[in-house]
């Protein structure tokens, strides 16, 4: 049986490749998909730094799907027809190397409770409850790791958080930092991200294309932020934001930082506060979400700039990595 996956194929290229789908064993399922959404950051590295000729990768994570067939003994936990999200489906038995894989379909993946935890940390595999829409619940994954980027920090109500970048990770990191009763500020590069931010409830905002950051802070909270989450992964970013932070505050590395140059010296002479690094999502994150979208409490709607067909993947990704002014939310239509 063969498939259909968005491929990083080297050089900043992404492709629509043929897979082969691997048979379904006892503790198997298969899934189709119906929509999946992208995680830019994540992918963008994938594609950019990470995929080569030698090692084309699966991209995506946490995708929503519809049980298509089910082994003889996954039958006990899960049927045809169920709605499913799930972390790192089985690679495929032909064609590139599997990387989360969330952008492919059909997918197999083992549901053996002896050999994958079904809420854990990037193993997970869950229902999707009934009343949420295919789209909206492909953002739980993604939403799931900035919920734990505002639990971690034990934020609670009057916490002042200032969450830096406002792509899709930062997006739901200020409204599930509302949700803990802070007070958020955000601030990005691009109006069209600070614009969807406001809608969604932000109480603050900076435009860092023409204001300082920790100076535009200070004016509107004079001792500083309790809590401080970068979502951009920049080691620059994070240099220039430490004087953000009262004394004895608390930061959040939800960004995925990359290289090997980040200055630790800055710290030094600085306030003390702790840090927390919640580079990962678990089940109960990703339902803690999904009950949020259910309730209304967190927004995906106007944070969904672009619902596209995966046939036009490759032009969505050239827009991801060049363009980055245009998009906020991305989703892409399987059926």
């Amino acid at each position: 049986m063969t498939g259909t996956a968005i491929v990083a194929v080297g050089n900043g290229k992404v492709e629509i490749r043929e897979i082969k789908v691997p048979r379904v064993d006892e503790w198997d399922i298969r899934v189709a998909l119906e929509r999946s959404a992208i995680s830019a950051g994540t992918e963008s590295h994938v594609v950019r730094s990470i995929a080569n000729i030698n090692k084309p990768l699966v991209l995506g994570y946490a995708p929503i799907g519809r049980i298509e067939a089910v082994g003889e003994k996954a039958a006990a936990l899960f049927a045809v027809g169920d709605r499913v999200s799930y972390f790192c489906p089985s690679p495929s038995t032909a064609g590139p190397d599997n990387c989360s894989g969330g952008h492919q379909s059909p997918a197999v993946l083992n549901v053996n409770p002896l050999s994958r935890d079904l809420l854990g940390a990037d193993q997970y595999c869950i229902k999707v409850p009934n009343g949420l829409s295919s789209e909206y619940a492909a953002f739980g994954g993604i939403a799931a790791v900035s919920s734990m980027g505002a639990m971690m920090p034990r934020t609670k109500p009057g916490d002042k958080v200032l969450v830096l970048g406002q792509g899709i990770i930062g997006q739901f990191a200020a409204q599930h930092f509302r949700m803990h009763g802070a007070e958020v500020t955000i601030s990005d590069l691009h109006s069209k991200r600070i614009d969807v931010a406001l809608v969604c409830g932000a109480d603050h905002a900076i435009n860092v294309a023409a204001e300082d950051t920790v100076q535009a802070l200070k004016e509107i909270w004079p001792t500083g932020a309790d809590i401080v989450a970068d979502t951009t992964g920049s080691y620059r970013v994070v240099e220039a934001s430490v004087g953000a932070v009262r004394k004895r505050g608390r930061y959040v590395f939800l960004g995925w930082c990359k290289g090997t140059d980040f200055n630790l010296e800055i710290f030094h002479g600085q306030s003390v506060f702790e840090a927390y690094f919640p580079w990962t999502l678990e089940g109960p994150h990703v339902k803690h979400s999904w009950r949020m979208m259910i309730q209304g409490g967190l927004m995906v709607e106007p944070i969904i700039t672009h619902r596209v067909h995966v046939s036009e993947a490759s032009s969505v990704y050239e827009m991801i990595l060049n363009t980055p002014q245009k998009y906020v939310g991305v989703v892409f239509d399987w059926e």
